[in-house]
Parts: structure tokens; C-alpha cells; sequence
């Protein structure tokens, strides 16, 4: 069995992301996500809407929180990923 991941390019290599933030004057705005099945699933439930929220929002600081890292990497206004989805083997 396979999953669909989202992975944003950091440091030289591909990292799996378990979430993005949008900050704004005064508030966040965060979209975390489960793996998906297939990427249709991911490109619906995921990907358009994120790509909708990275148009909308260029021009705000963007935050990725990579999967068991410590850190988030943040992302210039206008310079969010690139990104990609990645298929997985469970095993």
C-alpha cells in the first residue's frame, strides 16, 4: 500500500510537510493535513486549496513545519516552496 505526500524542497532535499502557516498582521492562518491515498484525493483536498491560499496570500511570511523536524522554515513573501507531491510504499 502507497500514500501521497507533500514535500517542499529545504536544505537541499525533499521534506515531507505536516503543515503550512500564512501569517497576517495580527493573526495565522494554517493549513495541516493527513496523508492521503491517491493524489487526486491530495490534489482536491490539499494542493488547490493550498495553491488558491499561496495566490491569495504572496505577499505574507509563509511557515512550513516539516515532519519530525524541530524547526519551521520560513519562506519569504512570494518565495513559498517549490513543492511537490511524492508517492510513498507503506513498507
Amino acid at each position: 500500500m502507497s500514500y501521497v505526500r507533500l514535500e517542499a524542497w529545504i536544505g537541499g532535499e525533499w521534506v515531507e510537510v505536516d503543515s503550512v502557516s500564512v501569517s497576517l498582521v495580527e493573526s495565522a492562518l494554517t493549513l495541516s493535513f493527513e496523508h492521503q491515498r491517491t493524489e487526486s484525493g491530495y490534489r482536491d483536498l490539499i494542493w488547490e486549496p493550498l495553491e488558491k491560499f499561496l495566490r491569495e496570500y504572496r505577499d505574507e511570511p509563509l511557515v512550513v513545519v516539516p515532519r519530525r523536524r524541530n524547526l519551521p522554515v520560513m519562506f519569504g513573501p512570494g518565495a513559498a516552496g517549490p513543492f511537490r507531491l511524492a508517492e510513498v510504499s507503506d513498507g
